[in-house]
């Protein structure tokens, strides 16, 4: 099978089914959990070290190294994506490992999903320039909703970073996407979305995607806002948003069912249907998986809105 991956890779994990990107691989370049955000709903959890310090948190050789390794099966992709535990542009040699993959395996598209805090950065705008699509966030119009929800390190201004991100565009012609985080009774509101509106149309993205909260957040309190209100908030986007729906259908298997589960959950909590779709197995054969490992104590699970779902124990 061409999507066979070995689940033993450290830095390296999927391919998964996206809602965003179709079938993409994994590239996470952090240790769990390092970010200049501490966002109240994020599926990583807290994070353990708030920095905008950037430096190779781990070795770019050795990530090189396991994407050679993967990519020599040709696997079938739709993208490559750095993403992960934390914020990849954090990473000093970030922008090494997109020149790698773009000039070695070209018929690769390449993506990088970013809280988009740093790209004010010359450094880091110069960095991001080879990737082929770049999703950002925006979910704060104001300063009190972005230290609400977004809970940032205190050398980061959001004046500062959506000029970063209007003149990022204004550089950048490949894809660019801007994603905004809809928390029930924080910026769900008209006020704080003509204000988010104000600064996407400054940054002119190709699209705009609406998300809520689908798995478990780092704060217990966070709650989704209703189906029915995002479609009417999509609306005073003048009808360019996305609306996020559940994952469906996967087209991709480890070869180790447990490692790859617990890869995979690491960086995302997980349903055993969203098991079943990422590994192309049964729900109920995903099931067993994960009580096998729940059993073992390797990881742990929670009740939500969509089902039980599990995430790897700390």
């Amino acid at each position: 099978m061409k999507n066979k991956i070995n689940s033993g890779y450290r830095y390296v994990f999927g391919p998964v089914p996206s809602r965003r990107l179709g079938v993409s691989l994994g590239v996470d370049l952090l240790p769990a959990k390092i970010c200049t955000l501490n966002c109240i709903y994020c599926e990583c959890g807290k994070t353990k070290t708030l920095t905008t310090d950037r430096k190779e948190y781990v070795p770019a050789g050795k990530v090189e190294s396991e994407l050679r390794d993967c990519l020599s099966g040709n696997p079938d992709l739709d993208y490559i994506t750095f993403s992960g535990s934390g914020e990849p542009t954090l990473h000093s040699c970030m922008g090494e490992l997109i020149k790698f993959l773009k000039y070695d395996y070209p018929n690769y598209r390449v993506a990088l999903l970013t809280n988009g805090t740093l790209l004010h950065e010359p450094a880091v705008l110069k960095q991001v320039l080879d990737a082929d699509l770049v999703k950002v966030s925006l979910d704060a119009g104001s300063v009190e909703s972005f230290v609400r929800i977004n809970r940032p390190h205190n050398a980061l201004e959001l004046s500062k970073i959506t000029d970063g991100l209007i003149n990022f565009r204004n550089i950048y012609s490949k894809e660019l996407w801007v994603e905004v985080f809809l928390v029930k009774n924080i910026n769900d509101n008209k006020t704080e979305l003509e204000k988010i509106k104000g600064f996407i149309k400054l940054i002119r993205p190709d699209k705009i995607h609406l998300n809520t909260l689908d798995r478990p957040g780092t704060e217990s309190w966070v709650e989704a806002v209703e189906g029915a209100v995002i479609a009417d908030i999509s609306r005073c986007f003048d009808d360019t948003a996305l609306i996020y729906k559940p994952e469906t259908a996967g087209r991709i298997f480890g070869n180790n069912v447990n490692a790859f589960i617990l890869s995979t959950v690491k960086r995302r909590p997980c349903t055993a249907l969203d098991v079943s779709h990422i590994l192309n197995i049964g729900e109920n054969e995903a099931e067993k998986h994960l009580d096998i490992l729940s059993e073992s104590g390797e990881i742990e699970k929670k009740c939500m809105p969509r089902g039980v779902f599990y995430f790897k124990r700390e």
